[in-house]
Order: structure tokens, then sequence, then C-alpha cells
């Protein structure tokens, strides 16, 4: 499921729909669910996705292959 947020120009509510991204129609106007407006903007939302090391522990790739980062291997210039 994915969620789109809009804030509301009119009473200035901020507020979000979930459903899925088939099921989106991204020309249907929404509505506030605090002031019943059609004013409606949708906003933007920054997502970031990060992988660690635990990233590996899931089984999606074998963390045997990876190249380990310059900082961890860096030596020290003796």
């Amino acid at each position: 499921m994915a969620r789109y947020g809009y804030k509301c120009l009119d009473c200035d509510n901020e507020f979000e729909i979930e459903c899925s991204i088939k099921q989106y129609d991204r020309h249907k106007k929404q509505m506030c669910n605090q002031c019943k407006s059609n004013n409606v903007d949708r906003t933007v939302e920054l997502t970031a996705v990060h992988f660690g090391r635990g990233f590996f522990k899931d089984g999606y790739e074998s963390a045997k292959n990876v190249k380990t980062s310059t900082s961890e291997t860096a030596d020290d210039g003796d």
C-alpha cells in the first residue's frame, strides 16, 4: 500500500490517503477530511531506504560478495 499526502488550502489540514498504486487516480480530486473542501494539493514526501548490515540477515544477498567500505579497511599509513 502506498500513502499519498495532501494539504487543504482552505483550513491547512494535512492528511494522507492510503491505497494501492493501481487504485490511485492522480486526476481524482481528494476531499479534506476536516472541512470537506475539494481545494487540496498533493504534498511531496521524502522517502529514504537504507540497507545496512542487517539487510543480509534477511537472505537477499550473501554478505561474502560485498566489498567493505573504505572507512573500515583504511590503512593507518604505517
